[in-house]
């Protein structure tokens, strides 16, 4: 591109299907991030994006030890899950008929999504970091 030559706006329809874009491909990173921390938990992932027959989608479908089913809800944002996350869950379980519960897997959590998810029986896990050791010591 020339100096010469104006530069081209993009329109408020380009930018917003940009972002909506950008938000799409988060939540598959965040699903992907989940998918460890819950096997670490003792489930095993079996489905993912499922749509049951009356419209709810689950971002995944995982099994505990005992034959359990869950669906797993993903919240992979800066904004701490609130408790009409928890209840929207809830509202999709109880709908599908098939599953013994929800999980939700986010980065923060508010006190009351915390107390509203262990009233409806809902698992709640955090995405943590890795602690790294403390060296200490003469390292070369």
């Amino acid at each position: 591109m020339f100096w010469s030559e104006p530069r081209k706006r993009k329109s408020k329809k380009q930018k917003a299907r940009e972002k909506g874009r950008r938000s799409y491909r988060k939540g598959i990173a965040g699903e992907r991030k989940a998918d460890p921390l819950l096997a670490r938990k003792g489930f095993h992932v079996h489905k993912t994006r499922v749509h049951s027959k009356k419209r709810a989608e689950f971002d995944r479908l995982a099994t505990d030890e005992h034959g359990r089913t869950y669906g797993v809800e993903v919240k992979y944002t800066k904004n701490k899950v609130t408790s009409p996350t928890i209840r929207k869950l809830k509202r999709k379980v109880d709908k599908s008929g098939l599953l013994h519960g929800g999980i939700v897997v986010a980065k923060d959590y508010t006190l009351s999504a915390l107390d509203e998810a262990r009233h409806l029986h809902i698992k709640t896990y955090k995405f943590t970091r890795k602690k790294r050791k403390k060296r200490t010591g003469w390292f070369f």
